[in-house]
Parts: structure tokens; C-alpha cells; sequence
């Protein structure tokens, strides 16, 4: 049995937090597995500042300042440049995307990216599909994106209380129609 989830109607950030959550829940249920890749190079990224960061800080605790300024100087800069490359990557290469899963019963990855604009309660949600690499059956060819734009009250009783089976219904048409959307 899956919770009641009630958010606040008036806050589209919690509305589209809801239905990001929705579709994620969705989407496992029908045997995606969630990958992590944007996570772990974010990760990757932030651990490697913090190391020079943490390397420095022991190196400065046994020796004066004046023999560790330079050290002190490139983890500083190595901070402050892993820190803009997760950035970087984080608008540049994930964009907008909060969940990418794999079926490989199916053969193929779903990539799921929403954005709202500000004071418009439309949930803008951007499907695509492409095949697990090395896998010839069953053909799964890159689709091209299939856009989906649905306002927030279709989703929502006016308490706030989301309407789980009509936005998965609404969800499984729109996966059924990337689907049909296959490129050549």
C-alpha cells in the first residue's frame, strides 16, 4: 500500500517534488532500476577537493604556515575547480534530468527531466529512451524526446492529496507513446 502523499498546493516546488517522486515510484515499479551516474561524478568531484582539502589540513597541522602556503594554495585551487566542474556538469550534462533507470529486460534506458516555470503550475515533464549499449534484442532505438506538459491541479485534489492512479495512467500513455515515437 503505497502512502497518501499531501503536499501544499500554493508551492509548485513541493507539486513538482511530488510528482518527480511519483515518477520515479512509477517507474521502478515497472522494473527500472535507478543508475546513479550524474550522483557518483558529482561525488567523485566533491571527494577529490576534499581530499586535497583534508591532505593540506594535515600537512599544515605538522608544519608552519610559512613551509605549507603553496600546498595551501593548490588545494585551495583544486577546490574551487572540482567544485566548478560539478557545477558545470550539473547544468551542462544532467540538466534538468532527476532520473535515469535501465530495464534490461526491455533492453533500454529511460532518461526522465522536468522543469516548471516560475508562478506557472505546468508540470514539464521530458521523456527519451535509448538502447543498453551492447544489446542487439530487441531492437531499441534512440527516440526522439517526448515532451509532456500537464497542469498541476490534474494531479492534485484541491486538499493537496496527489492522485496517484490518474498521473500514473497519465504517465503510462506518455511512455507508451515514446515508444511509438522510435527514430529509424
Amino acid at each position: 500500500m503505497q502512502s497518501k502523499v499531501v503536499v501544499n498546493t500554493s508551492s509548485v516546488g513541493e507539486l513538482k517534488t511530488a510528482c518527480d517522486a511519483g515518477l520515479k515510484e512509477f517507474l521502478k515499479e515497472r522494473g527500472y532500476e535507478e543508475m546513479h551516474t550524474h550522483t557518483d561524478v558529482k561525488l567523485v568531484l566533491g571527494y577529490l577537493g576534499i581530499i586535497f582539502c583534508a591532505v593540506d589540513f594535515a600537512y599544515s597541522w605538522k608544519y608552519p604556515f610559512s613551509q605549507t602556503k603553496w600546498f595551501s594554495y593548490i588545494s585551495v585551487s583544486v577546490y574551487a575547480v572540482t567544485s566548478a566542474l560539478a557545477l558545470i556538469y550539473s547544468y551542462v550534462v544532467q540538466r534538468d534530468t532527476f532520473f535515469v533507470g535501465y530495464n534490461k529486460a526491455k533492453g533500454h534506458i529511460v532518461s526522465a527531466g522536468a522543469r516548471t516555470e516560475r508562478n506557472e503550475p505546468t508540470y514539464r515533464l521530458t521523456l527519451t529512451t535509448r538502447p543498453i549499449r551492447g544489446r542487439q534484442d530487441p531492437p531499441v532505438y534512440n527516440s526522439k524526446p517526448l515532451e509532456m506538459k500537464q497542469p498541476f491541479a490534474a494531479w492534485f485534489h484541491d486538499d493537496g492529496e496527489f492522485a496517484r492512479q490518474k498521473f500514473n495512467s497519465d504517465i503510462d500513455t506518455a511512455i507508451e507513446a515514446l515508444f511509438a515515437k522510435k527514430t529509424e
